[in-house]
């Protein structure tokens, strides 16, 4: 089903079971019936997010992987999953400089592109331009459903003026300005909990007061840090117990100082312990455990949550993709 099928259902539903004031004007039975649909999870996916990168480190083959256990899956196989279009310059000049988006456009290996440590050619503009369109999308549909998951969002660490880190055009930050220009009465607050700083994230949206960037992440580790509204800079070696204390730490600051409409939540692969570029050691159960405190986190605000998947390098592929398919079931209130 596509896009605009799915909304086009979800409208029906919504006008079926509403009188002309928009309130809803049914018993109470069939009012939690309908909030049950209003909270059901979504999924935003395109398959020209996989590349083949060879024996580079960033396993860009895992969405298919993600997407496909999700289709196998049972309980999780008819959760909605939207197809994205592919974003233009106008989107991208939102964070973007006109220079750096020249250069990515048309292919040029410059000191604005070459930091990615990606290749540069059609295919990769394409999957960059639909997983900023797919962010959107998911954005979008917070309107419609409590939790949107993008497979294949989070490139944190893309600045204004040039790539870095895997991450060329900043998603989350692109469609964090076109939420705010829809609804500037509203507040965005992002959840990073990758394995590394969100450092495009926090440069972008220094002093916005509709933006709070909190990020929990390896110290001793790339990239060069930006100040967030929040950082939480973990030690090598960091557990389960001590990442899920400073995380509850984190978000009760958040909760005494902040009040958001809307969550992007980061939710690396990353800190886990057999992680190929980190040092933390988080296990498969703390890693569902912090998907959780973030899930009731947003609960207890009663706000949506966009999650992407981030970063990710376990040495074996395969726990990659459990770590990212387990957080689809967290916020599915399946495990």
């Amino acid at each position: 089903m596509g896009t605009s099928e799915n909304l086009d259902v979800f409208k029906n539903a919504i006008s079926f079971f509403t009188g002309r004031n928009g309130r809803v004007s049914l018993g109470k039975k069939r009012h939690t019936q309908l909030r049950q649909q209003l909270e059901r999870l979504a999924l935003v996916y395109h398959p020209e997010y996989n590349m083949d990168l060879g024996p580079h480190v960033f396993p860009a083959r895992k969405y298919a992987m993600i997407y496909n256990q999700v289709k196998e899956d049972p309980k999780l196989s008819s959760l909605p999953a939207l197809q994205p279009a592919p974003v233009g310059e106008e989107e991208l000049s939102l964070v973007h400089t006109p220079e750096f988006i020249s250069d990515f456009m048309n292919l040029r290996y410059t000191d604005r592109t070459m930091y990615s440590e990606l290749p540069l050619n059609q295919t990769m503009v394409r999957s960059f331009c639909l997983g900023v369109g797919g962010t959107i999308l998911a954005t979008e549909m917070t309107e419609n459903y409590k939790y949107v998951y993008h497979i294949g969002g989070g490139f944190h660490h893309s600045m204004p003026d040039r790539a870095e880190g895997f991450c060329y055009l900043n998603d989350a930050a692109i469609a964090t300005k076109l939420y705010l220009q829809k609804y500037p009465e509203r507040k965005v607050l992002f959840i990073d909990l990758d394995l590394h700083q969100g450092n495009g994230n926090a440069r972008i949206f220094q002093g916005d007061p509709s933006v709070w960037t909190f990020s929990m992440h390896q110290e001793e580790l790339y990239p060069k840090k930006e100040k967030s509204n929040l950082d939480i800079p973990l030690d090598n070696g960091t557990n389960d117990k001590t990442y899920l204390s400073r995380l509850q730490e984190g978000l009760d600051k958040i909760q005494k100082e902040f009040k958001p409409d809307l969550i992007y939540y980061f939710a690396g692969a990353d800190p886990f312990e057999d992680d190929s570029l980190g040092d933390l050691k988080l296990t498969f159960d703390g890693l569902k455990a912090r998907d959780k405190m973030v899930k009731t986190f947003a609960d207890s605000l009663d706000i949506p949550v966009v999650v992407m998947p981030a970063g990710g390098y376990a040495r074996n592929f395969n726990d990659t993709v459990r770590i990212h398919f387990n957080t689809i079931r967290v916020f599915a209130s399946l495990i």
